[in-house]
């Protein structure tokens, strides 16, 4: 820092500097004659004193250590300030400086056959991660977590799951730290892991009355004393599902597949493919894993009958019969939801011959078949609501007469 006497010599100087977060004091350079310095690390400033201070530039000098944790762009800025018998008024002046990226850390967990499972933390930073420590050193429950940290600060937590977030198998992981310096050389520090927990699974698959698989619903819970299910309880039989999660009057859009053992599950009415599923009846088939070999399958009854407020209602094409020059006809649904319309339109040869989408929630839309040639032509109607949820579809026929 260098301080500019103008003019005349100056008495009673006295230079402050506030040393800047992330920055270490180590020590104060040589000190011009007639000076003196202390450093206050309470308050983290520096402070050089002068009795007198000849006209031109003084320079005062210290030096610090750069925090080994520091990400990249973080700014340091420095502000100091000089007064003196003359001019108690303080004259600023401040600098910043943006810690530019030397280090690129990542923080990923590792298999025993050196697959990465999944990466927990990257960051730039000013120095590299030579050591960290682990709050534990095993994951024994489903919801159980490591947490990395560096200086008494947590960087990183590990839940036992993988990059799809899937629970990892037992056995032995590593918590692994890669400083990437600028010139491409990597150093590292590895932690182990060891992951072991005593799980059941329970999977529902839920049947319509032609026997095929319209929903699967699975969770896993800690099962250390392998308890039997004995028995599968539903907290409605029948289920009134809306495509806006919202009950009708005095009806259930959701239900609760609960075991004895204290597993419970939950049901919307929606199939695999995200759309409610169609009125009828329902197996809600549960089996339950322990872990230890033992495995056990109860199956209930459900009825669906899908909510008053469901654009259940006709779709329909008006006119569907286009002649007399007329090429255009109007898609429409019956509904007292915002439904967009869209659909596919098919020649009785299977091609493509049409992609309409009507306005946003607007119940309709417009298909013009001019430039097709007269026939029997087949529309493939999809219907999403304002969250673009499938709500229904249906196949309608159009004919052309020129």
């Amino acid at each position: 820092m260098v301080v500019n006497v103008w003019n005349v010599a100056a008495s009673g100087v006295t230079v402050t500097d506030i040393l800047p977060e992330h920055l270490l004091f180590v020590g104060f350079g040589a000190v011009p004659l007639g000076g003196t310095s202390d450093w206050n690390s309470g308050t983290r400033t520096m402070e050089w004193v002068f009795g007198n201070l000849g006209v031109g530039a003084v320079t005062v000098t210290y030096q610090a250590r750069v925090d080994s944790y520091v990400q990249e762009n973080t700014v340091l800025r420095n502000n100091a300030q000089v007064v003196c018998a003359g001019n108690p008024t303080p004259k600023r002046a401040s600098v910043d400086v943006n810690m530019a990226k030397i280090y690129t850390v990542k923080v990923a967990v590792y298999n025993e056959v050196g697959e990465m499972v999944e990466q927990i933390w990257v960051q730039e930073l000013s120095q590299p991660i030579l050591d960290v420590d682990l709050s534990q050193t095993s994951i024994t429950s489903i919801h159980g977590q490591v947490y990395v940290d560096y200086k008494g600060v947590q960087i990183a937590a590990w839940d036992g799951t993988g990059q799809g977030g899937d629970l990892v198998t037992n056995g032995n992981y590593y918590v692994k730290v890669d400083n990437v310096d600028p010139y491409g050389v990597v150093s590292s520090v590895a932690k182990e892991v060891t992951v072991s927990r005593s799980l059941a699974r329970a999977e529902v698959k839920i049947y319509n009355e032609a026997g095929e698989v319209v929903k699967h619903l699975y969770e896993y819970v800690n099962d250390p004393t392998g308890s039997p299910m004995n028995a599968v309880n539903l907290s409605t039989g029948i289920l009134k599902p809306t495509s806006d999660m919202t009950p009708t009057p005095g009806g259930t859009n959701v239900v609760m597949i609960t075991t004895a053992n204290g597993v419970t599950l939950v049901w919307d009415g929606r199939g695999d493919n995200g759309e409610v599923v169609t009125n009828g009846r329902y197996e809600i088939a549960l089996n339950y894993a322990d872990g230890k070999g033992g495995e056990e399958t109860i199956t209930q009854g459900i009825t669906v009958e899908r909510g008053n407020n469901e654009a259940e209602g006709e779709i329909y094409a008006s006119p569907n019969v286009l002649k007399g020059g007329v090429k255009q006809t109007m898609v429409r649904v019956k509904s007292v939801m915002s439904l967009t319309v869209e659909m596919k339109v098919y020649d009785v040869g299977g091609e493509l011959v049409k992609t309409v989408k009507g306005q946003a929630g607007a119940n309709e839309a417009e298909l013009d078949m001019t430039g097709l040639a007269s026939g029997v032509y087949f529309a493939m109607v999809d219907l999403t609501d304002t969250n673009g949820r499938g709500i229904q579809k249906k196949t309608m026929q159009i004919v052309l007469q020129k």
